[in-house]
């Protein structure tokens, strides 16, 4: 196990991974502070359910309850899985801890840029999705400040079996929803650039695998640079297994679920053209494209980029290698030539599937704006 000073490029998604209790060494406050946020948020998605079948003839009121009980669902389904693969994860944080620290200087710049670019986008996601929830929050503070108190809402749309009018009780749950926003901001965060930082590591590592392979020479002595060069890319290839096995439940929700809440939020968009509530829509409408988006990205990156060393092996001088040699490049070229993969189920996290998801988005639009004519 490596020092927490050592993984600087996981820094932003250490602070979001503590806050809902799964930090590196549990500890009995960590497992306190799991359990509290996890039921908090469930307990959350609960009373927007019973809003919703409450409502449930009311269309525009059954989006507004909708999407935020799907997104609490996504956050129950990410810290879920964050715990069950706690381990795991730091484990892979100290393989790649370690790998940076074997690397030559000109392959650790490599793998640097692609940390700082990963850096930026994991800081960037935290502050666009916790403005998101601090936006929900603030819009129902000013409706609770300028209206009477029969009409005061909750920031989020929830029903619950009890009387919720009293000023004291109220204000808790006001308090307590506010605090549960967060929490699902943090998981979504946490689990989503967890995967972003890993995604980029493996990028690095098979663009640094390319590059050996080009440049290696079998005409001198070849046999334990290529040795080490097939076991340095078999590690790698296990490295990027694990990640995809420990993400695939995330995957396969996040894709089908967004889709939904793009629909959703596009319909409330159109309708709701020239109030107020524009500015919440496009809010939470930028945080889910952008969390799609994180899966997406890296999963073609990742198919991309592993492929890419088939041909780099094919780009060095091959034809001057013993047979033996030649055998042995064959084997992985056969290896890379298997993608690595960002699938679950039916779906595939790449480029090609967000824009399928856009667009079913928008016809399913259409389709309802037609049933409200």
């Amino acid at each position: 196990m490596l020092p927490d000073g050592s993984v600087d490029f996981f820094r932003v998604q250490s602070i979001c991974l503590a806050a809902i209790g799964i930090s590196r060494n549990e500890t009995r406050l960590d497992r306190v502070l799991f359990g509290f946020s996890f039921f908090s948020v469930l307990f959350m998605k609960l009373g927007t359910v019973l809003f919703a079948a409450s409502h449930i003839e009311e269309i525009m009121l059954l989006c507004d309850c909708l999407g935020p009980t799907f997104t609490a669902y996504l956050g129950l389904v990410r810290q879920y899985n964050l715990r069950r693969h706690r381990s795991e994860l730091w484990a892979i944080v100290d393989e790649f801890s370690a790998l940076k620290c074997s690397l030559a200087p000109a392959e650790e710049r490599i793998v640097q840029r692609y940390n700082r670019f990963d850096r930026f986008l994991a800081w960037a996601y935290l502050i666009s999705a916790m403005s998101t929830g601090v936006l929900f929050v603030c819009a129902a503070l000013v409706r609770v400040a300028v209206s009477e108190r029969s009409e005061w809402k909750l920031p989020l749309l929830m029903a619950f079996p009890f009387d919720t009018t009293h000023p004291v009780t109220f204000t808790v749950l006001f308090v307590w929803c506010s605090i549960a926003i967060v929490w699902v901001v943090l998981d979504c965060v946490a689990c989503d650039a967890t995967f972003g930082t890993f995604s980029s590591c493996l990028v690095a590592h098979f663009v640094i695998t390319q590059r050996r392979f080009e440049r290696i020479r079998f005409d001198d002595a070849p046999h334990a640079p290529l040795g080490a060069l097939i076991e340095y890319h078999k590690h790698i290839l296990n490295i990027a297994d694990r990640v995809i096995d420990a993400y695939r439940n995330v995957i396969l929700n996040q894709l089908l679920i967004s889709s939904v809440l793009l629909c959703m939020l596009g319909f409330q968009l159109v309708l709701s053209a020239g109030s107020g509530l524009v500015i919440v829509y496009v809010a939470y409408g930028t945080a889910i494209v952008i969390q799609v988006t994180y899966y997406c990205y890296y999963g073609s990156q990742l198919y991309h980029e592993s492929t890419q060393v088939h041909d780099a092996v094919f780009q060095s001088n091959w034809y001057e290698a013993d047979v033996r040699t030649q055998k042995l490049l064959i084997n992985c070229m056969m290896r890379a030539r298997k993608a690595v993969n960002a699938q679950s189920g039916f779906v595939q996290a790449s480029l090609p599937t967000l824009r399928a998801i856009l667009n079913s988005a928008g016809s399913y639009v259409a389709l309802l704006m037609s049933l409200t004519e």
